[in-house]
């Protein structure tokens, strides 16, 4: 639990510093999305399953020019094959935006995540919590936007044995 608040105080802090130092426009954007998850193991990987059940709520502020941050809170279903716990996650990504016009904004993105399991689906000697990495693009036009992009477990979910959670996700999201 001290990981995750540690976690969680350093991403609301350097939201807020971003939100202090921003020089453009700020946008939440709701998103609705789904993954193609798997977990790797000692050994191999379980099978991947698609889990559709994904949404949140994300905050970007431009930090210049070209880049921006995004940080963010969500519910999302990750795991492998008949197995679908569902997690709070907490996520902050930084972005380089190569293509940016009035009404178009193509970008690549990375950054931390953490997550709480708040639904173990049935599974025993599970970690509550977790971290990892994402990398990905993000297209917006306008007040839509689609975020494509990875995301690998640095931390295992299971209390015996490496078993990192990863996945392919997509994000289908409108601003405000």
């Amino acid at each position: 639990m001290k990981k995750f608040a540690f976690t969680a105080l350093c991403l609301l802090l350097g939201g807020l510093s971003t939100v202090c130092n921003a020089q453009e426009e700020k946008k939440f954007t709701v998103w609705y999305g789904a993954n193609l998850s798997s977990v790797s193991l000692d050994g191999g990987s379980a099978d991947s399953e698609f889990k559709p059940l994904n949404i949140g709520l994300d905050y970007t502020s431009a930090i210049s020019g070209a880049f921006d941050w995004t940080a963010g809170v969500s519910y999302v279903t990750k795991g492998a094959k008949d197995w679908s716990p569902g997690f709070v996650q907490i996520d902050a990504n930084a972005a380089w935006n190569f293509v940016k016009s009035d009404n178009v904004k193509l970008g690549i993105l990375t950054g931390p995540y953490a997550d709480i399991m708040i639904a173990k689906d049935d599974a025993e000697e599970v970690k509550t919590f977790s971290m990892g990495w994402q990398a990905g693009v993000k297209a917006s036009y306008k007040d839509f936007s689609l975020k494509v992009g990875y995301e690998l477990g640095l931390s295992d979910v299971f209390k015996d044995g490496k078993s990192k959670a990863n996945g392919v996700y997509f994000r289908l999201g409108y601003s405000f």
